[in-house]
């Protein structure tokens, strides 16, 4: 009897086994535009690590990490079980990169961008890491091409994702914005000289539009068909809500993600001015071939 139980029990675990091991190696990925640094607040900050340990992800993205140097994000990720960060610059609207895995062939590029991208190889995972222009569309339309080009030298058969604040909005979320929200950008076109966000008068969705070109898929949208606001957080709300933040994968990474959501709770309503943006992956890494 207790023959037939261990070999009933064997067949079991040789059963659950990969269920098991598909569980532990899901990949999670989180985005997150932080507001000038977590405002370079240590009660803020902490309440983050706290937030972030929770959630647990295996890569974030980073973006307006204002204040920090490389040794300070190394110590910061090192907090949430990061062992692995990459600083784009430390001057202006840096973005930044933290890994439970090793981050290699790190590309820092801060030329012809008005903040900078992050370009690395992560447990075999293409990712990219932007930071669009807030104020000018045809300066979009530039930058979202130069990451384009880099991101057409990786074989196209390889898991990309490329992630951040795009300051750019979709057309797929066109029935959210009317015409008060297009009188809004008007106006801030007549205040400020420097902002140029309106295409001849109209709302601009050419960089989302050259993505989807580029043959990416909006993650957000893989999920949901209703609209899904990144900005503002309820502390910041001017009644003005739109989607600048996004996750886009390419079809090899398409096919295994398995969420795509922005988070709303009561440390996201107030700790920035953005959501951040959660997706998850049935695996870590892609499989071996």
């Amino acid at each position: 009897m207790r023959f037939i139980k261990a070999i009933i029990f064997l067949l079991l675990s040789i059963i659950l086994l990969p269920t098991a091991v598909s569980a532990q190696t899901g990949l999670k990925v989180l985005s997150y535009n932080v507001l000038y640094g977590l405002q370079n607040d240590s009660v803020t900050k902490q309440s983050y690590v706290e937030w972030v340990k929770q959630k647990d992800p295996d890569i974030v993205a980073y973006q307006e990490m204002n204040d920090f140097t490389q040794k300070g994000l190394e110590a910061f990720a090192a907090q949430y079980g990061h062992p692995y960060a990459v600083l784009s610059k430390t001057d202006g609207f840096p973005v930044a990169l933290t890994s439970k895995y090793p981050i290699v062939n790190t590309q820092k590029v801060v030329d012809n961008m008005w903040h900078a991208y992050i370009y690395a190889n992560v447990n075999g995972n293409h990712v990219f890491v932007i930071h669009f222009s807030p104020f000018s569309y045809q300066k979009r339309r530039h930058e979202v091409a130069e990451v384009l080009a880099r991101a057409a030298l990786i074989p196209q058969e390889e898991p990309i994702m490329i992630m951040g604040d795009f300051n750019s909005l979709s057309a797929d979320d066109a029935d959210a914005y009317d015409e008060a929200f297009v009188e809004s950008r008007r106006e801030a076109e007549r205040q400020r000289e420097i902002v140029r966000n309106l295409d001849n008068g109209k709302l601009d969705y050419s960089v989302t539009d050259a993505m989807k070109k580029a043959g990416f898929q909006d993650a957000i949208r893989l999920f949901h068909q209703d609209f899904q606001r990144s900005a503002p957080t309820q502390k910041y709300f001017k009644g003005t809500m739109q989607r600048i933040d996004y996750l886009w994968v390419n079809d090899v990474l398409a096919q295994r993600i398995r969420s795509a959501d922005f988070i709303y709770d009561d440390v996201t309503d107030t700790i920035s001015d953005h959501y951040p943006l959660f997706v998850t992956f049935d695996t870590a890494s892609p499989p071996t071939r």
